[in-house]
């Protein structure tokens, strides 16, 4: 199949409005069907401070939940989360099967693949949140200021990540942190900006799309303003 031929398959799947879920893809235990942006915010913050404070819950992680979640899903966040083995998106946010759309690659970066993802998660499982998780002392940022690795396809990564690096620069403070953050902010810029789906599902507070950083030692993640 090529590729024109690919995405009109695409769009010419049903769309799932925002706010509802058919009875029988309404697994006990799931997300509330049309819960808010702020609503999903605010629950996933809650399940990090389980996790940073000991206080687990391990929700969603049974074999009953397996089997309800086989005629469908309802993830209530979407997250683009770097590929780092020590951030684990179920894990940091103490969640379970059917409760996150998890997107990963070296230094939560944005491709059309990635957004396509995302587009998928908001508009066919009208999923309410997205947020972009960047870390500590991330690998792909780290190669990006040390000048890359032109030879490799990492180079692709780099390219990517550079233009928060030349931004972060011109910061006080420390430089990895502040690429860090840089990227985070940039990926969001991005997906906020990204049409026809994205801006428009933003533009009818459909959906929220934040950034964050992890703590490495902490566990604790950070919502970044604006």
């Amino acid at each position: 199949m090529n590729r024109r031929a690919f995405v009109e398959r695409f769009l010419a799947l049903p769309v799932v409005p925002a706010g509802f879920l058919r009875a029988a893809e309404a697994p006990q235990g799931e997300a509330q069907p049309g819960l808010s942006p702020d609503q999903a915010l605010t629950r996933l913050m809650e399940g990090n401070r389980r996790y940073t404070t000991s206080h687990l819950e391990h929700p969603d992680q049974t074999a009953r939940r397996r089997k309800e979640l086989v005629s469908g899903q309802h993830p209530f966040a979407c997250i683009l989360a770097c590929s780092d083995s020590r951030v684990s998106p179920e894990i940091v946010f103490d969640e379970g099967l059917g409760d996150l759309f998890v997107i990963r690659v070296a230094g939560n970066i944005v491709d059309d693949a990635v957004t396509g993802s995302i587009e998928y998660a908001v508009e066919h499982l009208a999923t309410p949140l997205a947020l972009v998780l960047g870390h500590e002392k991330c690998g792909a940022v780290q190669a990006t200021i040390g000048g890359g690795e032109p030879k490799t396809h990492i180079q692709s990564l780099a390219d990517a990540i550079m233009p928060a690096v030349s931004e972060a620069r011109k910061q006080p403070g420390d430089l990895v942190a502040n690429a860090v953050a840089a990227n985070v902010r940039l990926v969001v810029r991005q997906l906020r900006a990204s049409q026809p789906i994205l801006a428009k599902a933003i533009a009818s507070g459909r959906v929220r799309i934040e950034g964050g950083v992890y703590d490495l030692e902490t566990g604790s993640v950070k919502i970044l303003p604006g």
